[in-house]
């Protein structure tokens, strides 16, 4: 991230001093924007916030300029991400995602069938959620599963752009299943999760998200040591192949649960990743 951030001062640094084309200036400026938005991404997963919007923001402002729509639509779709994952805790409001979301949905009317259209469609539906609208959550989920067929059908995965190529049946399960849980139904979203037996298209961060949700989730649902168990293959995957505050902080209702069971492995472990995440030694 901190190279991430220095490549960025540079780049805006030379769109306010160097002489471009005006073709040049664009491509120039969408580029210094996607790595805003990339850099903006790591803040995000990193916790960091304000450091987080303050990208996004500069990413916002390179795509105005640029008149490049389809990074418009990414910042969108991540600020729209970080706006839901703050709402959960009284940062931010769901309504600031859904005016996200609905300006990406103007910018892609009437283009072909994309996972755009499903990533989209989820991400209201979390929203949603978060109010409590279960009929609109519900809408969202129905549209979200739709537009991932069609998109499966017309969109080869190669002609995807990158950072969608995630948006797939696990995905849109697993943010389904958290809406359940935000709407107050566990035992539904467990049921989602425990049916995903697929995850093998998933990155090795998400699938440790994906599992990192089933953990929490069976906690809620009452099954301490089941969800303990499966906390302990997140945290294994911490230890060595993920570095992500985020998928740390998924796991946040196991630990709040471990302390009710004799083995405190859980708990020592999860608390060590703490420490290390918050640069305490």
């Amino acid at each position: 991230m901190t190279s991430g951030l220095r490549d960025l001062a540079i780049a805006k640094q030379l769109l306010e001093t160097g002489a471009f084309s005006d073709r040049a200036a664009s491509l120039f400026m969408s580029a210094a924007g996607e790595l805003a938005t990339i850099t903006g991404w790591m803040a995000y997963d990193a916790d960091i916030h304000p450091l987080a919007r303050q990208c996004y923001a500069d990413a916002f402002a390179l795509a105005n300029q640029a008149g490049d729509d389809d990074l418009t639509i990414h910042v969108c779709l991540n600020a729209a991400h970080q706006s839901l994952a703050l709402s959960r805790t009284g940062e931010s409001n769901p309504h600031r995602a859904l005016g996200h979301l609905e300006r990406a949905r103007q910018l892609t009317h009437g283009r072909p069938p994309g996972r755009i259209h499903a990533l989209i469609a989820i991400r209201e539906a979390l929203a949603h959620a978060i109010l409590r609208d279960r009929m609109a959550f519900d809408r969202a989920v129905a549209t979200a599963w739709r537009e991932l067929d069609a998109a499966i059908s017309y969109e080869p995965i190669s002609e995807c752009p990158r950072w969608l190529r995630f948006v797939n049946a696990s995905e849109i399960r697993s943010q389904e299943a958290r809406g359940l849980g935000d709407l107050g139904q566990p035992g539904k979203a467990l049921a989602l999760l425990v049916a995903d037996d697929d995850t093998n298209d998933a990155g090795t961060r998400n699938r440790a998200n994906y599992r990192a949700g089933l953990a929490a989730t069976l906690g809620k649902t009452g099954d301490i040591n089941s969800a303990v168990a499966e906390g302990l293959c997140v945290l294994a995957e911490l230890e060595s192949a993920v570095s992500s505050t985020r998928t740390l902080r998924l796991l946040a209702p196991v630990r709040a649960i471990a302390d009710t069971i004799p083995d405190d492995e859980f708990a020592q472990r999860y608390d060590n990743l703490q420490r290390q995440a918050v640069g305490i030694s």
